[in-house]
């Protein structure tokens, strides 16, 4: 698989030398969801289920060529507000580095063009710089594949009787991803 997308602004923070940083957020819900496994012929496992539709909010963000990652977990629904309070508190303390400005890659997320949220970035355009992507383009975030590889590791084909069990699986995943990098690096390569 080649490049699968090279705009303009990569480009760019290539000869500033900033960091590129996409975000990216997602939602993982405590009923189980089946996907491809292994089984004796004639014999579909069977996973069982509670009735719960609770769902854990996660936001995240991934550094392109090193592999780091930041997250944090919300119950709230996503809004500006939070939107804000992540990008301050997670995304600037994890990736930004003085003299080596971020590069945030993001999607198209209504609250991500709210006024407050434009006002942050007026404030902090020394530490971060932002660019969206094209409308309807998740192929084109590497946080989507950090979310695919957590559900193929985390909830798939699993049960959970409680949020917190959910939660447990999803932050033991998470923190796997922090401590090595280089288990997602290879979902990064298509990006680079």
């Amino acid at each position: 698989m080649g490049q699968v997308y090279v705009p303009e602004s990569k480009k760019n923070a290539r000869s500033e030398n900033a960091l590129i940083v996409y975000e990216d957020e997602a939602s993982f819900r405590q009923d189980p969801t089946l996907h491809r496994t292994w089984a004796r012929r004639n014999s579909q496992p069977k996973i069982l289920s509670n009735g719960q539709r609770n769902s854990q909010k996660i936001l995240g963000a991934i550094s392109l060529y090193d592999g780091q990652f930041a997250y944090r977990h919300q119950t709230e629904y996503f809004n500006a507000e939070n939107y804000i309070d992540f990008l301050d508190a997670v995304l600037l303390e994890s990736f930004y580095r003085k003299g080596k400005r971020i590069y945030l890659i993001q999607d198209n997320a209504s609250y991500h063009k709210k006024p407050e949220v434009y006002a942050f970035f007026k404030a902090n355009r020394k530490k971060i710089e932002v660019f969206q992507l094209p409308s309807y383009s998740p192929d084109y975030n590497p946080t989507e594949c950090i979310w695919k590889y957590t559900r193929k590791n985390s909830t798939h084909n699993q049960y959970f009787d409680s949020p917190l069990e959910l939660c447990a699986s999803l932050f033991d995943t998470f923190d796997g991803i922090q401590k090595h990098p280089e288990k997602v690096m290879g979902l990064l390569q298509p990006f680079f």
